[in-house]
């Protein structure tokens, strides 16, 4: 077990909360001498039913959960910023006249309420991150639309588990938070480029198109690491726990022909999963055609040759090479822990580290604690009203 987190000489600190549809993990860091430095990183699955289309059903009962974990597991109560499903947002962009405050906000709401399929005044609402035109009369705005009844199910939970929920982020945010702290270090030219984004989690999967530091395109297909599993559990006869921690597992590795190989009770186990991976592969191949029929040919060329892979699944071994032979596409796997220091146990972190691929959301979540961005709790209004302050 780490350490448990000092304030003492260590800097700011911030906590991330991902709360995914089958698990929740929790990452806890801070400045040291300039770097970061993960102070907590742990994660507990969640039983079915505790969330369900994005809201917790129970958020007292979720966040006393919550509590006696981050209290097992050493981590002191703090401010905490905490997940939206990218699946369960709106994002669109649209062109206003530069507004500010509660008439852009306005402004946004009407120009988006046709493309809602709920009512807009239960949703929070937001423009963010303006491109002004030539003339400087009017901008292009990200308009981000989230429901109430899920943003404010987990501010509870939090609040119930004695952290103060004060940002919220949709994944997708969160994502390229982590991927542009990794560009920054590299040249002007690679913080400008075009990116692709696959983010396998454990019930689906999601398609991100960053083109010069703006989200373009955001696609979910319903594919997650849970159908590998179920396959791995019928063959091997164990249950879906079991499996999933197999797959997770130090001894298990996919081939190039989709076949999984695996160790139950120092037994060697090989089982084919080829068809459930072409599931993914024929979505992915669906939505690149999907991408590039709505844009010009010169304006996506180059940037779907190379994507960028996290998610539970991608720390499996020989998964990102998979999809590379698959798709004939350069596939590299997000490292969310390049460049930051482990100040906790030598050994839990490595353990940590293996799965790195899985902490990128909440990753990104501490590193907006951090940096001050992401959804706030709002100065402009009472209770557990939040507006959006910036995108990713």
């Amino acid at each position: 077990m780490q350490a448990p987190f000092l304030n003492s000489g260590s800097g700011r600190a911030a906590l991330g909360i991902d709360i995914g549809s089958r698990a929740v993990k929790v990452l806890q860091a801070s400045i040291m001498a300039g770097r970061v430095a993960i102070r907590a990183a742990e994660s507990f699955p969640l039983k079915p039913g505790i969330v369900e289309q994005g809201v917790i059903v129970e958020p007292k009962v979720f966040g006393r959960a919550l509590a006696g974990f981050l209290a097992r597991k050493g981590i002191q109560p703090s401010s905490a910023n905490f997940s939206i499903p990218s699946r369960r947002a709106v994002l669109r962009w649209v062109n206003l006249p530069v507004l500010f405050g509660e008439e852009l906000r306005s402004a946004a709401r009407f120009k988006v309420q046709r493309h809602l399929s709920f009512p807009v005044k239960s949703a929070y609402i937001e423009a963010c991150s303006p491109k002004l035109s030539e003339d400087g009369k009017s901008a292009e705005y990200l308009v981000i639309v989230v429901r109430r009844d899920i943003i404010d199910s987990r501010a509870e939970a939090i609040e119930t588990a004695g952290l103060v929920p004060v940002r919220a982020e949709v994944e997708a945010q969160s994502i390229l938070r982590v991927v542009d702290q990794r560009l920054s270090q590299q040249s002007a030219l690679w913080r400008d480029a075009s990116l692709t984004i696959i983010d396998v989690g454990g019930v689906n999967t999601h398609m991100y198109v960053v083109q010069n530091q703006r989200l373009q395109f955001l696609r979910g297909v319903n594919f997650g690491s849970a159908l590998i599993s179920s396959v791995l559990a019928k063959v091997v006869e164990v249950s879906d726990e079991a499996a999933e921690e197999m797959v997770a597992g130090p001894h298990t590795e996919l081939s190039a022909a989709g076949v999984l190989s695996s160790e139950v009770d120092g037994q060697a186990v090989r089982v084919s999963v080829v068809s459930t991976l072409d599931k993914l592969t024929r979505e992915f191949i669906r939505l690149m055609r999907y991408f590039r029929s709505l844009h010009p040919e010169r304006s996506y060329a180059g940037i779907l040759d190379h994507l960028l892979l996290c998610g539970g699944l991608a720390g499996l071994r020989g998964f990102a090479e998979y999809l590379q032979k698959s798709l004939d596409i350069r596939v590299e796997r997000i490292r969310p822990f390049t460049g930051v220091i482990g100040n906790f146990n030598e050994e839990s972190f490595e353990n940590v580290a293996r799965h790195q691929e899985a902490y990128t959301v909440v990753m990104g979540l501490a590193l907006t604690g951090l940096k001050g961005t992401g959804l706030a709790r709002s100065k402009e209004s009472a209770g557990n009203e939040y507006v959006w302050t910036r995108s990713a």
